[in-house]
């Protein structure tokens, strides 16, 4: 993935159209592995969105300090809105992940304008499951 958090800020807020973001997040989306079915279970699924979205949470370094993440969606639109989250939280410690004020973070990307009500009610659900599963 290693795109950094500024680099997709930058390219999103350089987006003036609905059409523009949605062509920079499917471009982004290329950037992000793909889970195994293996991995693609139950209790790695984010309730509460409109697309199917897996995240899994592993420890860095084998410690529980720092977090590393998957992630996977069957909509290509929601990959990129991943690597985007994951962007801002891949590779922090616990700590700083509960600190990051994630909504707000996303905001500055201005997707908001332009995804639907339960799109954003689904990267809600990831912010909490991402919360939830590193602490």
């Amino acid at each position: 993935m290693v795109v950094s958090s500024a680099t997709i800020k930058e390219q999103l807020q350089a987006c003036h159209s609905k059409e523009d973001t949605f062509r920079t997040l499917v471009a982004l989306s290329k950037r992000l592995p793909r889970l195994s079915n293996e991995e693609k279970i139950e209790e790695h699924k984010v309730i509460g969105c409109e697309s199917a979205v897996w995240l899994i949470t592993e420890d860095g370094n084998g410690t529980k300090e720092t977090r590393h993440f998957k992630a996977d969606s069957d909509a290509k639109l929601m990959r990129g809105v991943l690597v985007a989250i994951l962007s801002l939280v891949e590779g922090q410690s616990t700590q700083t992940i509960q600190k990051i004020d994630l909504a707000d973070k996303l905001a500055e990307l201005n997707l908001s304008r332009y995804l639907t009500s339960s799109r954003n009610n689904g990267i809600n659900a990831i912010i909490g499951r991402i919360k939830a599963i590193s602490n």
